[in-house]
């Protein structure tokens, strides 16, 4: 999530979150937007519109901030497939759709970088 402060670009907001939460120095690269809504029974709804980054990063691993993050797993793309169609209702909407088009469309040109 870039959540972009006032006068911000949307770039430079993904720049600062990576390194607040993750602890991470990257230079992101835009890959595209994408609208959804999704609905939690009762709890209520989200109609979010959402942008797209990737990037890479010299660190090893990242660094966690733990009051932003609640919870967290580094995994190899073969295993978040597997993992997502054995337990669908364990992912939020987003990811599923933001993963299965990232997989379709950049998947090369996400292992060539």
């Amino acid at each position: 999530c870039s959540h972009p402060r006032a006068g911000e670009e949307l770039v430079d907001a993904v720049r600062r979150r990576a390194g607040d939460e993750l602890g991470l120095s990257i230079e992101p690269e835009f890959l595209y937007k994408f609208e959804y809504q999704a609905t939690y029974g009762e709890i209520g709804s989200e109609f979010e519109l959402c942008s797209v980054f990737w990037a890479r990063s010299p660190a090893a691993a990242p660094r966690i901030n733990t009051t932003e993050i609640a919870a967290w797993k580094w995994i190899q793309p073969l295993a978040l497939d597997r993992e997502i169609e054995a337990t669908p209702e364990a992912f939020t909407p987003w990811l599923k759709m933001e993963w299965q088009r990232l997989r379709r469309e950049f998947g090369e040109q996400l292992r060539a970088n």
